[in-house]
């Protein structure tokens, strides 16, 4: 710690927030190409009998990490109200 600023915790932030806020976005967009493309569709133009079920798995597997993603930060900023109100102190929260 260097007094005033503490470069380590400013990296773990800095990493955290890249991954996040570029990292599920992108995984997500990842997840729209890739149902198109197992759909059978590519640049918009529905070609039949052209589907990949094995991709569509794909596209549903980055579609459940981005929303498990979501719903883990919301019950980690909520996880105080969450044990206070409920008596289940998970992701870290600790009974006051």
């Amino acid at each position: 710690m260097d007094g005033w600023l503490d470069v380590g915790a400013l990296l773990k932030v800095l990493v955290f927030g890249i991954v996040a806020g570029a990292g599920l976005p992108t995984l997500f967009a990842a997840g729209v190409r890739a149902q198109a493309v197992g759909a059978g569709t590519v640049r918009g133009q529905h070609l039949a009998g052209d589907r990949r079920p094995l991709v569509t798995a794909v596209a549903y597997l980055c579609f459940a990490t981005v929303a498990a993603a979501v719903v883990l930060g919301v019950l980690f900023v909520a996880r105080d109200f969450i044990g206070h109100h409920t008596g289940w102190y998970v992701l870290g929260a600790e009974e006051k």
